[in-house]
């Protein structure tokens, strides 16, 4: 789902992708878009990218929540080239001779403390809904990682109970130019891999930011200090991840609004649709961000041990927790990195 538009004539083309011309405007694409008269589409459910050419104007369509980045400049823009101006996750772009930016402003409502059995009601119905209707338009044949990890074994769990099949697959460490490119700043790239068909690669992308697991931003969250609160704990699921990436980065944390967290999460973007592969999550969902309105016991159970997550799977599909990996990216492939 990777483009460059553009009104120049001379783009470098720097990964060899494939070119459309739409009246004055160069569109340059990797694979898999479906061409329509005057549109290109390509995506899944919870993650699409439409663009509608009409003469001199443009309309660039997508999910509510954007799940790539997007840059402009006077006659281009880019979801992978970085050009003057960078939008964040609720901007809409427009060209009508030059570009219009408008914004669908998510609302961030304040509401009561979720307690634990309304907080994994929640979780349950959020992710059996993004399954079902990821499922219901899917054509793709769907490969899982047979990964150890919380998050993707969380994701195979409601597509069990759900009764749709997929398949197991061992990642390889094989990616395009572009993928290699883009994994330089966004690190889900480096997780999955060029297919040689078309797939849908189903992941636990998100899981930790939309289910309470990052450390971060749940250090600006709760009033103790996450440290100490890891430091008193023989041993977890979570520890030496926090170990390892976030206990210098916490000991700088100060608390801060619900509101802020929330617009960080919103706007984080980790992966998108690229060539033949394409992505699956369940987790990228703002219905997920009322989870910040839980106590702050819940919150650290779930930071430290991954409590939801667990009882979320041993509700969908118990037999999976015997997978899961006592320590978090314990087994991840090499090339993966800190």
């Amino acid at each position: 789902m990777n483009f460059f538009l553009t009104k120049e004539n001379n783009y470098k083309n720097p990964f060899s992708l494939r070119c459309l011309k739409f009246d004055n405007f160069y569109f340059y694409h990797d694979e898999e878009w479906t061409i329509h008269n005057n549109s290109v589409y390509k995506g899944v459910s919870n993650n699409y990218c439409r663009l509608i050419f009409n003469g001199e104007k443009v309309i660039i369509q997508h999910n509510e929540q954007r799940d790539f980045p997007l840059w402009y400049d006077n006659r281009s823009c880019s979801n992978f080239s970085k050009l003057k101006e960078y939008l964040p996750a609720d901007a809409i772009l427009e060209y009508d001779g030059k570009w219009h930016v408008s914004y669908n402003t998510p609302l961030f409502d304040e509401s009561n403390k979720l307690s634990k059995s309304k907080a994994l009601e929640l979780i349950k119905s959020v992710l059996v809904d993004n399954v079902q209707r990821f499922a219901n338009s899917n054509k793709l044949p769907l490969l899982a990682p047979d990964s150890d990890g919380l998050d993707t074994l969380l994701t195979r769990s409601v597509f069990d109970w759900l009764g749709i099949e997929y398949k197991l697959f061992n990642l390889q460490n094989r990616h395009t130019g572009l993928q290699t490119f883009l994994g330089e700043d966004y690190y889900g790239f480096i997780q999955i891999q060029d297919f040689d068909t078309p797939t849908c690669l189903l992941s636990g992308f998100y899981g930790d930011e939309y289910l309470l697991r990052s450390p971060s931003q749940t250090q600006m969250l709760i009033d103790d200090d996450l440290v100490k609160l890891f430091d008193n704990t023989n041993d977890s699921y979570m520890k030496p991840f926090f170990n390892q990436i976030y206990r210098e980065k916490c000991k700088t944390i100060k608390k801060t609004s619900k509101e802020k967290v929330k617009k960080i999460v919103y706007n984080d973007i980790q992966v998108w649709h690229s060539h033949r592969t394409y992505v699956f999550t369940p987790f990228k969902d703002t219905r997920l961000l009322k989870l910040l309105d839980c106590e702050q016991e819940l919150m650290i159970s779930q930071q430290i041990y991954g409590s939801i997550s667990k009882e979320l799977i041993a509700m969908f599909n118990a037999n999976l927790l015997d997978k899961l990996s006592t320590q978090k990216n314990s087994t991840e492939p090499y090339w993966f990195g800190p």
